[in-house]
């Protein structure tokens, strides 16, 4: 191959990795929901049992967040250094924006779980940076004293705007058996209610049969997950697994339009 073969092969391929990189970028600031759910290969190979995508996206959601702050740790004790936080935390944010964007449709309701996690990681980021900064100023003990109450006054204040916007005192189960007055329930992760994904038995004096959609109170457990404990309504439309989402449609919709 002469000079301007060899040329013209090198402007090709840098033609098609600007055009790749420049269509990558795009994609990472204005993300256009999957068609088709994400398969989580790896996490379902960790996870024994079966999980809907609204589960694996949401147990996602919280492995990369413990691990942005294990991660975010490291570097501060290895390095004190805000500028290598402050990569991390971005490189972080994007990867978060960019999954809840791209998933959206998937999630039974995205809102809360983009309210809650955007928020952990500014109060997060935030935690580590001052904590860097006052080891710098700091002059006496007094300053760490005074910065964690202020850390934990801003939690306080988060926790008290999500739960008066998004917080709920029910969530939805589907009827997996019955045994007199008590219900077995297969409830989805409910982020809005502070329900685990699981199995649960409740109190009924409806009349429910197998595969309905009901609707469960939950009792408030304080820094605890709450617990399913009685079936409030009933809707006879019946799924054709417990993986189906256990949110009626009109509902959901609903929820979603808020």
């Amino acid at each position: 191959m002469d000079l301007d073969g060899i040329l013209y092969k090198i402007g090709e391929i840098a033609e098609a990795f600007t055009g790749k990189s420049i269509q990558w970028i795009k994609d990472i600031v204005n993300p256009t929901p999957f068609q088709k759910p994400p398969r989580f290969k790896i996490l379902k190979k960790l996870i024994k049992r079966e999980l809907t995508v609204h589960e694996l996206l949401s147990l996602n959601l919280q492995l990369s967040f413990i691990f942005y702050l294990l991660l975010a740790l490291l570097l501060i004790v290895l390095f004190g250094n805000e500028l290598y936080l402050t990569i991390i935390s971005v490189v972080y944010f994007i990867y978060l924006r960019y999954t809840l964007l791209k998933n959206r449709d998937f999630f039974i309701e995205v809102e809360p779980y983009r309210f809650f996690y955007y928020g952990l990681t500014a109060i997060g980021f935030l935690s580590f940076l001052g904590y860097l900064l006052i080891r710098r100023f700091a002059k006496n003990v007094y300053y760490f004293y005074t910065y964690l109450i202020a850390i934990f006054v801003v939690v306080l204040a988060f926790r008290y705007i999500y739960k008066s916007k998004f917080t709920r005192d029910w969530t939805y189960g589907i009827v997996e058996d019955i045994k007199g007055e008590l219900v077995l329930v297969s409830v989805h992760d409910d982020i809005r209610a502070n329900v685990k994904p699981g199995k649960y038995w409740v109190d009924n004096t409806e009349d429910v049969e197998v595969g309905d959609v009901v609707k469960i109170l939950i009792e408030e457990r304080i820094f605890r997950s709450s617990l399913p404990k009685r079936v409030l309504e009933v809707h006879k439309a019946k799924p054709s697994s417990s993986e189906t989402s256990t949110e009626p449609k009109a509902e959901s919709e609903k929820s979603n339009s808020k």
